[in-house]
């Protein structure tokens, strides 16, 4: 609770370093809420309707440091060109605090509402601060894809709530109930599981995802892909590890649905000249391959599926950085008008090339173990995924490999020469989003605690 009452404190503040005391003072506070990363299995309960465990505690302190660094992020876009600075801060608080509770309750009512009300600050975000005029579409596209699977989800948990006689997660997994595992019906199934699919989002119901991250500004797209991927993938575990429900059809579909799309998004990101639509297309498939490992019902699965969710947070997000810092610069987005900045910058160009290796997986990041912990689980769900796979991994070192070269090597064009040096607190940002995604792997043991079955 005081860490909900201190970030609500952030409200009252309105001298000209406002800005400054809310960016260090959220930063404070997801250093001093690591201890949630060693909250026991069976988790602590704060009140009647929040809890926090490991799972929990994992996504508190990722959303805590995401929000401070969309502070740092968008100094120059919002506080020094004075772009409406006071609402832009209290937006972003808001955000920070509904998603804080949407990870700590325990209610499920609440769990809807919060899940529900993100969705609101976000819009505003892009629709006040974003780029274009296709911004307006974009927010339609984000609205109704989230609206028209949200009263499925509503009608699901009010159904859930009366099977176990109980609203309360808490109650329900203290009664030992998840030993009986309820094959539900496809109906049931599909719209308990519908909001976090779109939210997460999978293959098919992805098409709001690169639209709002193009049309956003860069904090939108830092909490886009740092925080609000991850309602959707937090939902179905906490549902389905609760709950038990279990639909073997749906599963299998949506397994496959997983895969494919992992690959047909992979080729996508090959064909792309935007550079963020080419990212924001890159987390369709990170999180079609979380969710595959969810579904695969293995233990190492559900790990590695964590371990996703917080590897993507923090490489999704730098990359976004990395993409805005260059937009700063040059006016452009394309790939084929930003080349040749090895010769510019190449401090930046280092950057470029740590967090792409970071987003196709590579050592010495935790993605690497994320991934062969997927991999493992759906060869051993399926050996037929095994050619799938092979083709993933390689067309996800293609598409990062495309997006590297182009912007870093090549001929410089005339206008680069209104480039100017990077400031002090842009090197900040993006060494605060690599060292979590570099020594968060010395860690990583401790993932083995986070499921008990």
């Amino acid at each position: 609770m005081g860490l909900m009452f201190s970030i609500s404190g952030l409200f009252l503040l309105s001298s000209r370093m406002s800005w400054d005391i809310r960016l260090w003072w959220l930063m404070i506070l997801s250093v001093l809420n690591m201890k949630y990363l060693n909250v026991e299995v069976w988790g602590n309960l704060v009140t009647e309707f929040f809890y926090c465990d490991s799972m929990s505690g994992m996504l508190v302190v990722l959303t805590l440091w995401i929000s401070g660094l969309m502070f740092l992020a968008s100094s120059y876009s919002v506080k020094l060109l004075d772009n409406k600075m006071l609402l832009f801060s209290h937006i972003v608080i808001v955000l920070a605090l509904v998603v804080i509770m949407y990870f700590l309750c325990s209610h499920i009512m609440y769990f809807y509402i919060f899940f529900e009300i993100s969705l609101i600050p976000t819009l505003m975000l892009i629709i006040g601060w974003g780029y274009q005029p296709e911004r307006l579409q974009a927010g339609v596209y984000m609205m109704l894809y989230t609206i028209s699977a949200s009263l499925p989800l509503l009608l699901s948990l009010v159904m859930v709530g009366g099977m176990y006689g109980s609203c309360s997660m808490v109650l329900v997994s203290y009664l030992n109930c998840l030993d009986l595992v309820y094959d539900v019906s496809s109906l049931w199934f599909l719209g308990l599981m519908g909001a976090f699919l779109v939210k997460l989002p999978m293959f098919s119901v992805h098409l709001w995802l690169p639209k709002a991250h193009v049309e956003a500004p860069i904090a939108g797209s830092m909490i886009l892909a740092g925080v609000l991927l991850k309602l959707g993938g937090y939902g179905i575990l906490r549902l389905l590890s609760i709950y038990s429900l279990n639909n073997l059809l749906f599963s299998k579909i949506f397994m496959i649905i997983c895969v494919w799309g992992g690959v047909i998004t992979a080729i996508i990101c090959v064909g792309q000249s935007d550079i963020k639509s080419l990212i924001a297309y890159s987390s369709v498939g990170h999180m079609g391959l979380m969710l595959g490992g969810v579904l695969s019902k293995f233990m190492w699965g559900w790990e590695g599926a964590m371990l996703m969710m917080i590897s993507h947070g923090f490489c999704s997000s730098g990359l976004f950085c990395l993409a805005n810092l260059m937009y700063e610069k040059f006016k452009s987005r394309s790939l084929f008008l930003c080349g040749g900045m090895i010769n510019v910058s190449p401090i930046m160009c280092l950057w470029w090339f740590l967090f792409c290796i970071g987003n196709m997986g590579a050592p010495p990041f935790v993605s690497l173990v994320s991934e062969v912990m997927l991999f493992c689980c759906m060869y051993m769900y399926s050996s037929w995924f095994i050619m799938i796979i092979l083709l993933m991994v390689f067309m996800g070192g293609l598409y990062n490999l495309v997006m590297f070269v182009s912007t870093q090597h090549g001929g410089i064009m005339g206008f680069a020469n209104s480039w100017c040096g990077n400031s002090c607190s842009e090197y900040l940002l993006l060494t605060l989003h690599f060292y979590p995604m570099l020594f968060f792997i010395l860690n990583v043991g401790y993932l083995s605690k986070i499921f008990l079955f």
